[in-house]
């Protein structure tokens, strides 16, 4: 038995061009284990939720991440993005994607901007005081989120640390 060619079948490539694309799709079976289910992202998004710490993982980018989402982690005061020096240990943490319903008044931790080099943000330059303001003032998770889009992160391509 001979299979078809679909990059020569003619019906696929006019499906194709009519859904305004030339790449081939790439599909990623469902597990439970290393995606967010539907719940778990409505759970995130609306009230945050709380997990053993070992759970969470840091990107290269030292960003944080919980199966294939980049997440906040929410402590007291603040909350944050990376694996940063005042990130302490704990056996249970708070993660979210949204911070409304979590802790609205936390703010975001400075060592975060300063490890990513957030739009340029360092605390290491006095000269960039004035900047440096700003870029925490004005600081918003959701343009946070359109440098650092929280999902899909591909695990199997990313690689993923423990925490500790």
């Amino acid at each position: 038995m001979e299979l078809v060619d679909f990059l020569q079948f003619e019906p696929f490539n006019e499906m194709r061009a009519s859904m305004g694309t030339d790449q081939l799709g790439y599909f990623e079976l469902f597990d439970p284990n290393i995606h967010l289910t539907g719940e778990e992202r409505s759970q995130l998004e609306r009230q945050g939720m709380s997990l053993p710490s070992h759970q969470v993982g840091r990107l290269l980018d030292h960003t944080l991440c919980y199966k294939n989402t980049r997440i906040v982690l929410v402590g007291a005061g603040c909350y944050h993005l990376s694996h940063c020096d005042q990130l302490t240990a704990a056996e249970e943490v708070t993660i979210a994607t949204s911070l409304h319903p979590v802790n609205p008044l936390a703010s975001v931790c400075k060592a975060c901007l300063q490890l990513l080099g957030y739009q340029g943000y360092d605390e290491h330059k006095g000269r960039k005081e004035g900047y440096n303001a700003r870029v925490l003032a004005d600081f918003s998770l959701q343009e946070f989120w359109r440098e650092y889009p929280p999902y899909p992160i591909k695990r199997g391509r990313e690689l993923v640390k423990a925490l500790d």
